[in-house]
């Protein structure tokens, strides 16, 4: 099964709130034309350019042989018997996430679309707290949005 980095309703979410009002800025930074207002307008560019890579050339496979990430730039591939454990990232107003144990958070009824998944293959964590917005995968791990379809194929082939 192939997941595209972010689920729908943030794609979405992102999209209204972010994307749009960027796009309306750039142009109107641009448009007035002097220095600073043209390196914002670029630097909005940039960012909109960012979140449309993530969006839609960022994908995750779950599948018999394990969990797969590949962009246009990277592929790294964890193999069933590679990864120690299945993580659920939670981050609520703060700065630092909380980790919980996917079968735990999931036989709690605690199922929620705006958490990540974390497979790792180290009882290490990210170094980075913002990891899931920066570099999804490291040498040690690869994560992607939940949603309940990635249950369902970890489910399926975690075995």
């Amino acid at each position: 099964m192939k997941f595209s980095y972010y689920n729908i309703t943030s794609k979405i979410l992102l999209f209204v709130f972010c994307l749009l009002p960027f796009l309306g800025m750039a142009v109107f930074f641009i448009q007035v034309g002097n220095g600073l207002t043209m390196s914002l307008g670029g630097l909005m560019i940039f960012l909109i350019l960012v979140f449309t890579y993530k969006s839609f050339f960022i994908k995750v496979s779950i599948d018999e042989s394990g969990v797969t990430y590949k962009s246009l730039l990277k592929e790294k591939h964890l193999r069933w018997d590679e990864v120690k454990d299945i993580l659920i990232v939670v981050r609520e107003r703060r700065s630092v996430p909380d980790y919980y144990r996917f079968e735990e958070w999931m036989n709690a009824g605690k199922a929620g679309k705006s958490y990540f998944v974390l497979f790792r293959t180290t009882e290490g964590f990210p170094v980075n707290p913002m990891f899931m917005f920066s570099a999804p995968i490291d040498e040690d791990y690869i994560s992607v949005q939940f949603r309940p379809a990635i249950k369902r194929a970890i489910e399926k082939y975690q075995k």
